[in-house]
Protein backbone atom coordinates (compact mmCIF):
# COMPACT_ATOMS: atom_id res chain seq x y z
CA UNK A 1 0.00 0.00 0.00
CA UNK A 2 1.02 3.72 -0.82
CA UNK A 3 0.35 5.42 2.25
CA UNK A 4 0.68 9.41 2.83
CA UNK A 5 1.27 10.42 6.44
CA UNK A 6 0.87 14.15 7.52
CA UNK A 7 3.04 15.19 10.26
CA UNK A 8 4.92 11.58 10.19
CA UNK A 9 8.29 13.16 12.42
CA UNK A 10 7.25 14.05 15.69
CA UNK A 11 5.72 11.42 18.24
CA UNK A 12 2.75 9.80 17.11
CA UNK A 13 3.21 10.26 13.61
CA UNK A 14 7.13 8.88 13.79
CA UNK A 15 5.93 6.22 15.54
CA UNK A 16 3.04 5.73 12.66
CA UNK A 17 5.48 5.94 10.00
CA UNK A 18 7.79 3.69 11.60
CA UNK A 19 5.04 0.82 12.06
CA UNK A 20 3.85 0.80 8.47
CA UNK A 21 7.46 1.89 6.79
CA UNK A 22 7.85 -1.89 8.55
CA UNK A 23 5.29 -3.45 7.53
CA UNK A 24 7.29 -2.77 3.78
CA UNK A 25 4.29 -0.45 2.96
CA UNK A 26 5.64 2.49 0.54
CA UNK A 27 5.12 6.19 2.74
CA UNK A 28 5.28 9.74 1.66
CA UNK A 29 5.65 11.67 5.34
CA UNK A 30 4.30 14.80 4.80
CA UNK A 31 5.55 18.10 7.10
CA UNK A 32 7.07 21.32 7.80
CA UNK A 33 10.79 20.42 7.37
CA UNK A 34 11.50 21.10 10.61
CA UNK A 35 12.04 18.12 12.40
CA UNK A 36 14.44 14.78 10.40
CA UNK A 37 14.48 11.81 12.34
CA UNK A 38 17.51 9.45 11.14
CA UNK A 39 14.96 6.46 11.65
CA UNK A 40 12.77 8.21 8.75
CA UNK A 41 15.56 8.39 6.21
CA UNK A 42 14.79 5.82 4.58
CA UNK A 43 11.38 6.73 3.26
CA UNK A 44 10.24 10.04 0.96
CA UNK A 45 9.67 13.08 2.39
CA UNK A 46 7.86 16.45 1.67
CA UNK A 47 8.10 19.66 2.75
CA UNK A 48 5.30 21.79 2.62
CA UNK A 49 3.42 23.97 5.03
CA UNK A 50 0.13 22.56 6.08
CA UNK A 51 -1.64 26.04 4.71
CA UNK A 52 0.21 25.45 1.35
CA UNK A 53 -1.11 21.91 0.90
CA UNK A 54 -3.53 22.77 -1.12
CA UNK A 55 -0.50 23.97 -3.80
CA UNK A 56 1.13 20.51 -3.41
CA UNK A 57 -2.34 17.93 -4.79
CA UNK A 58 -0.36 17.83 -7.88
CA UNK A 59 3.10 16.09 -6.26
CA UNK A 60 0.49 14.41 -3.87
CA UNK A 61 -0.84 12.60 -7.22
CA UNK A 62 1.59 11.68 -8.47
CA UNK A 63 3.10 9.52 -5.45
CA UNK A 64 -0.64 7.76 -5.90
CA UNK A 65 -1.33 6.94 -2.95
CA UNK A 66 -4.05 4.63 -1.51
CA UNK A 67 -3.90 5.82 1.77
CA UNK A 68 -3.73 9.21 4.18
CA UNK A 69 -3.22 9.06 7.78
CA UNK A 70 -3.55 12.64 9.10
CA UNK A 71 -1.82 12.91 12.57
CA UNK A 72 -1.40 16.73 12.62
CA UNK A 73 -4.26 18.83 11.85
CA UNK A 74 -5.29 21.09 14.31
CA UNK A 75 -8.59 22.30 13.60
CA UNK A 76 -11.23 22.64 10.74
CA UNK A 77 -9.05 25.13 8.56
CA UNK A 78 -6.37 22.51 8.58
CA UNK A 79 -8.16 19.68 7.68
CA UNK A 80 -9.63 21.42 5.26
CA UNK A 81 -5.94 22.48 3.34
CA UNK A 82 -5.47 18.41 3.55
CA UNK A 83 -8.20 17.27 2.18
CA UNK A 84 -8.23 19.94 -0.52
CA UNK A 85 -4.83 18.50 -1.21
CA UNK A 86 -5.90 14.61 -1.33
CA UNK A 87 -6.98 12.56 -4.01
CA UNK A 88 -11.07 11.81 -3.85
CA UNK A 89 -10.51 7.97 -3.74
CA UNK A 90 -8.30 6.59 -1.34
CA UNK A 91 -8.69 5.52 2.79
CA UNK A 92 -8.56 8.33 5.20
CA UNK A 93 -7.19 7.83 8.78
CA UNK A 94 -7.85 11.50 11.07
CA UNK A 95 -6.07 10.99 14.63
CA UNK A 96 -8.38 12.94 17.05
CA UNK A 97 -8.85 12.47 20.83
CA UNK A 98 -11.58 11.76 23.45
CA UNK A 99 -11.23 15.45 23.76
CA UNK A 100 -14.52 15.53 21.43
CA UNK A 101 -16.48 13.76 24.27
CA UNK A 102 -18.88 16.08 26.36
CA UNK A 103 -17.15 15.03 29.59
CA UNK A 104 -14.13 16.48 28.06
CA UNK A 105 -15.83 19.98 28.94
CA UNK A 106 -17.62 18.75 32.05
CA UNK A 107 -14.01 18.07 32.96
CA UNK A 108 -13.41 21.78 32.43
CA UNK A 109 -16.28 23.37 33.38
CA UNK A 110 -16.23 21.59 36.86
CA UNK A 111 -19.38 19.70 35.97
CA UNK A 112 -20.15 15.75 36.31
CA UNK A 113 -21.63 15.68 32.92
CA UNK A 114 -21.47 11.69 31.96
CA UNK A 115 -21.45 7.97 32.21
CA UNK A 116 -18.33 6.32 32.14
CA UNK A 117 -16.75 4.82 30.07
CA UNK A 118 -17.24 7.12 27.65
CA UNK A 119 -18.04 4.98 24.18
CA UNK A 120 -18.34 6.40 20.48
CA UNK A 121 -22.25 6.83 20.99
CA UNK A 122 -21.43 8.95 24.54
CA UNK A 123 -22.71 12.49 24.11
CA UNK A 124 -20.56 15.18 22.26
CA UNK A 125 -19.15 18.30 22.77
CA UNK A 126 -21.59 21.82 22.50
CA UNK A 127 -18.94 23.90 23.28
CA UNK A 128 -15.96 24.64 20.89
CA UNK A 129 -12.12 25.44 21.42
CA UNK A 130 -11.85 24.51 24.91
CA UNK A 131 -7.65 24.16 24.53
CA UNK A 132 -7.64 27.21 22.75
CA UNK A 133 -8.46 28.93 19.17
CA UNK A 134 -5.47 26.58 17.28
CA UNK A 135 -7.04 23.30 18.49
CA UNK A 136 -10.70 21.83 17.59
CA UNK A 137 -10.99 17.81 16.91
CA UNK A 138 -14.80 18.47 16.37
CA UNK A 139 -14.34 20.22 13.25
CA UNK A 140 -11.29 17.30 11.86
CA UNK A 141 -13.90 14.71 12.37
CA UNK A 142 -16.15 15.87 11.17
CA UNK A 143 -14.34 16.72 7.68
CA UNK A 144 -13.05 13.22 7.85
CA UNK A 145 -15.89 11.57 8.48
CA UNK A 146 -18.01 13.56 5.86
CA UNK A 147 -15.51 12.37 3.67
CA UNK A 148 -15.33 8.58 4.27
CA UNK A 149 -12.49 8.87 6.81
CA UNK A 150 -11.76 7.02 10.04
CA UNK A 151 -11.63 9.08 13.11
CA UNK A 152 -9.31 7.21 15.86
CA UNK A 153 -10.12 8.81 19.37
CA UNK A 154 -7.07 8.74 21.89
CA UNK A 155 -6.85 8.96 25.37
CA UNK A 156 -3.45 10.13 27.44
CA UNK A 157 -0.77 9.05 24.69
CA UNK A 158 2.33 7.80 26.23
CA UNK A 159 5.69 6.78 25.12
CA UNK A 160 9.44 7.85 23.80
CA UNK A 161 9.36 11.52 22.36
CA UNK A 162 6.60 12.26 24.02
CA UNK A 163 6.16 15.99 24.23
CA UNK A 164 3.86 16.71 26.93
CA UNK A 165 5.91 14.39 29.28
CA UNK A 166 2.95 12.43 30.58
CA UNK A 167 5.25 11.00 33.85
CA UNK A 168 6.90 14.45 34.62
CA UNK A 169 4.69 15.40 37.44
CA UNK A 170 6.29 12.33 39.50
CA UNK A 171 10.12 11.98 37.29
CA UNK A 172 10.88 15.60 37.68
CA UNK A 173 11.01 15.15 41.41
CA UNK A 174 12.32 11.98 41.20
CA UNK A 175 15.77 13.93 39.56
CA UNK A 176 15.54 16.57 42.15
CA UNK A 177 15.96 13.97 44.72
CA UNK A 178 12.72 14.54 46.46
CA UNK A 179 11.86 11.83 48.75
CA UNK A 180 8.68 12.76 49.99
CA UNK A 181 6.12 13.94 46.87
CA UNK A 182 2.79 15.31 47.77
CA UNK A 183 -0.47 13.69 45.74
CA UNK A 184 -4.24 14.06 46.73
CA UNK A 185 -7.10 12.00 46.60
CA UNK A 186 -5.95 10.29 43.27
CA UNK A 187 -9.13 8.92 42.19
CA UNK A 188 -8.92 9.92 38.79
CA UNK A 189 -9.76 7.89 35.94
CA UNK A 190 -8.32 8.68 32.42
CA UNK A 191 -7.83 6.21 29.73
CA UNK A 192 -3.79 5.74 28.04
CA UNK A 193 -2.53 4.06 25.53
CA UNK A 194 0.98 3.90 24.52
CA UNK A 195 2.24 5.89 20.90
CA UNK A 196 3.42 1.97 19.17
CA UNK A 197 -0.38 0.93 20.09
CA UNK A 198 -1.81 3.93 18.15
CA UNK A 199 0.53 3.42 15.48
CA UNK A 200 -1.17 -0.48 15.44
CA UNK A 201 -4.28 0.87 15.78
CA UNK A 202 -3.68 3.03 12.49
CA UNK A 203 -2.71 -0.22 10.61
CA UNK A 204 -5.08 -2.15 11.73
CA UNK A 205 -7.88 0.38 10.62
CA UNK A 206 -6.24 0.31 7.46
CA UNK A 207 -6.32 -3.26 7.26
CA UNK A 208 -10.39 -3.08 6.99
CA UNK A 209 -11.71 -0.78 4.18
CA UNK A 210 -15.56 -1.48 5.47
CA UNK A 211 -14.80 0.55 8.63
CA UNK A 212 -14.93 3.33 6.06
CA UNK A 213 -16.78 6.51 8.15
CA UNK A 214 -16.36 5.13 11.42
CA UNK A 215 -14.77 6.65 14.98
CA UNK A 216 -12.94 4.47 17.48
CA UNK A 217 -11.57 5.03 20.81
CA UNK A 218 -7.96 3.18 21.25
CA UNK A 219 -7.25 3.45 24.87
CA UNK A 220 -5.94 0.91 27.18
CA UNK A 221 -8.81 -2.08 28.14
CA UNK A 222 -7.53 -1.06 32.17
CA UNK A 223 -6.99 2.31 33.70
CA UNK A 224 -4.93 3.18 36.79
CA UNK A 225 -6.33 5.87 38.93
CA UNK A 226 -4.02 8.69 39.45
CA UNK A 227 -2.60 7.83 42.72
CA UNK A 228 -1.60 4.21 41.83
CA UNK A 229 -0.40 5.86 38.10
CA UNK A 230 1.86 7.67 40.33
CA UNK A 231 3.29 4.23 42.41
CA UNK A 232 3.17 2.75 38.90
CA UNK A 233 5.80 5.83 37.68
CA UNK A 234 8.10 5.03 40.81
CA UNK A 235 7.97 1.53 41.07
CA UNK A 236 8.99 1.44 36.77
CA UNK A 237 11.73 3.96 38.19
CA UNK A 238 13.35 1.19 40.13
CA UNK A 239 16.60 2.54 41.99
CA UNK A 240 15.47 5.83 41.08
CA UNK A 241 12.39 5.57 42.68
CA UNK A 242 13.15 3.42 45.58
CA UNK A 243 12.28 5.15 49.11
CA UNK A 244 10.29 7.75 47.50
CA UNK A 245 7.10 8.25 49.51
CA UNK A 246 4.06 9.35 47.96
CA UNK A 247 2.27 11.68 50.64
CA UNK A 248 -1.57 12.21 50.87
CA UNK A 249 -1.99 15.93 51.31
CA UNK A 250 -5.16 18.40 51.06
CA UNK A 251 -6.08 18.97 47.44
CA UNK A 252 -6.21 22.48 48.33
CA UNK A 253 -2.63 22.35 49.07
CA UNK A 254 -1.49 20.89 45.77
CA UNK A 255 0.95 22.11 43.29
CA UNK A 256 0.08 22.72 40.05
CA UNK A 257 1.27 19.95 38.52
CA UNK A 258 -0.17 17.59 40.77
CA UNK A 259 -3.69 18.85 40.07
CA UNK A 260 -4.58 15.45 38.23
CA UNK A 261 -3.84 13.68 41.56
CA UNK A 262 -6.63 15.43 43.39
CA UNK A 263 -10.53 14.89 43.15
CA UNK A 264 -12.10 16.29 39.68
CA UNK A 265 -15.44 16.55 38.46
CA UNK A 266 -15.13 14.18 35.77
CA UNK A 267 -13.72 10.87 34.98
CA UNK A 268 -12.51 10.81 31.08
CA UNK A 269 -12.35 6.90 31.35
CA UNK A 270 -12.74 5.19 27.41
CA UNK A 271 -14.40 2.08 25.94
CA UNK A 272 -12.08 0.52 23.65
CA UNK A 273 -14.60 -2.32 22.47
CA UNK A 274 -15.85 -1.35 19.88
CA UNK A 275 -12.38 -1.52 17.90
CA UNK A 276 -11.95 -4.46 19.94
CA UNK A 277 -14.78 -6.35 18.58
CA UNK A 278 -14.79 -5.04 15.51
CA UNK A 279 -11.24 -5.32 14.11
CA UNK A 280 -9.85 -7.57 16.66
CA UNK A 281 -7.06 -4.39 17.95
CA UNK A 282 -5.71 -4.74 21.18
CA UNK A 283 -2.60 -2.84 23.28
CA UNK A 284 -0.05 -5.05 23.19
CA UNK A 285 1.25 -5.22 26.90
CA UNK A 286 0.16 -2.31 28.82
CA UNK A 287 2.66 -3.15 31.99
CA UNK A 288 5.88 -3.59 29.86
CA UNK A 289 5.03 -0.50 27.97
CA UNK A 290 4.93 1.91 31.20
CA UNK A 291 8.19 0.60 32.08
CA UNK A 292 9.70 1.02 28.73
CA UNK A 293 8.33 4.22 28.41
CA UNK A 294 9.65 5.51 31.89
CA UNK A 295 12.91 3.98 31.62
CA UNK A 296 13.02 5.97 28.38
CA UNK A 297 11.72 9.09 30.04
CA UNK A 298 14.28 8.62 32.39
CA UNK A 299 17.50 8.54 30.12
CA UNK A 300 15.97 11.34 28.12
CA UNK A 301 14.96 13.92 30.75
CA UNK A 302 13.78 18.04 28.93
CA UNK A 303 16.19 20.32 28.65
CA UNK A 304 14.19 22.85 31.13
CA UNK A 305 13.07 21.76 33.85
CA UNK A 306 11.55 23.73 37.44
CA UNK A 307 13.94 22.96 40.10
CA UNK A 308 11.69 25.05 42.39
CA UNK A 309 9.46 22.63 44.74
CA UNK A 310 8.04 25.47 47.37
CA UNK A 311 4.95 24.77 46.66
CA UNK A 312 5.47 20.95 47.38
CA UNK A 313 7.08 21.98 51.03
CA UNK A 314 3.87 24.08 51.18
CA UNK A 315 2.02 21.07 50.33
CA UNK A 316 4.09 18.58 52.82
CA UNK A 317 3.29 20.85 55.47
CA UNK A 318 -0.16 21.40 55.36
CA UNK A 319 -0.05 17.28 55.72
CA UNK A 320 1.77 17.23 58.44
CA UNK A 321 0.21 20.05 60.31
CA UNK A 322 3.27 22.35 60.56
Amino acid sequence: MRIVVLGGTWFIGRAVTQHIARQGHDVLVVHRGKTEPAELASVRHLHVERSALPGAAGELAAFRPDAAVDVSAGNGADAQAALAALPDDIALVAISSGDVYRAYEGLHTDRQTDLVPLTETSPLRERRYVDGSDYENLEIEELYLARGGVSLRLGCVYGPYDYQRRFEFVLRRLRAGRTAIPVGSGGFLFSRVHVDDVASAVSTVLDHPDCAGEAFNVVERATAPYRLFAEQILAAAGDAGAGTELVRVPDPALPQDMMLTGTLSQHLLMDPGKIRSTLGWEAADPEAALEASVRWHLTHPPQEWSRDFSADDTALAAASGT
